[in-house]
């Protein structure tokens, strides 16, 4: 059997608004935030999902319940799904990390799956418990499975469902709020099926998310 998963951003914070390091920080979305969480909602649930996995961070988390109390499966709040720990850079805006942290964090930039966040995690750390995730949560057993997640965390969740070994190229794709990615799984072949899906925001919430 066939199965889809669809890899789903939360919803715009304030602290997304001002290009600044969440991270672990438990961030909620903002009032244009939850404006697109309806909208997701409203498309996904057309879609009939048949398992719903979200991150405990309340900014994915209620993406995820909403979806859960408007359709007909339940959700389940997985700790692996949260975002990469950023260690001192949480709080802070792009420009702020830049003042003091400069050189350490333009190399981080030019290398983000290669470098750690001072304090934070690493690439291992988080590749282990997404694998993990992977293979032992029952999202494989799923025929039309939706993940809730985070941005750093999605990159890295697509490279492991596609079991590709360099992920440093799942960096250069973007991942908007409440964007829809989706990975298709038969059996041992994946394959990437369409990246960072916004037409639920710009005015066609009811567009075929396919079968």
């Amino acid at each position: 059997m066939a199965c889809r998963i669809l890899l789903v951003r939360h919803g715009r914070t304030g602290w997304n608004a001002s290009f600044r390091y969440q991270g672990r920080t438990d961030v909620p979305c903002d009032e244009e935030g939850m404006k697109q969480v309806e909208l997701t909602v409203r498309r996904i649930v057309r879609w009939e999902p048949t398992g719903i996995y979200s991150s405990p961070l309340v900014r994915a988390r209620c993406l995820g319940e909403a979806l859960a109390e408007a359709g007909s499966s339940d959700l389940r709040v997985d700790p692996r799904l949260t975002e990469l720990d950023f260690g001192r850079w949480e709080g802070l805006t792009v420009r702020e990390i830049e003042e003091r942290y400069g050189e350490e964090y333009r190399l981080w930039r030019q290398d983000p799956f290669g470098r750690t966040p001072p304090g934070g995690e690493d690439l291992a750390s988080i590749t282990g418990r997404l694998e993990d995730f992977v293979e032992s949560s029952g999202i494989l057993g799923e025929e039309r499975a939706v993940l809730v997640s985070h941005g750093y965390a999605l990159r890295v969740l697509m490279g492991v469902l596609l079991k590709v070994r360099d992920l440093k190229v799942f960096w250069h794709l973007r991942v908007d709020n409440c964007s829809i990615s989706a990975v298709d799984v038969y059996g041992d072949f994946r394959m990437l099926c369409f990246t960072n899906d916004r037409h639920h925001l710009m005015g066609y919430p009811d567009s075929p998310l396919g079968e």
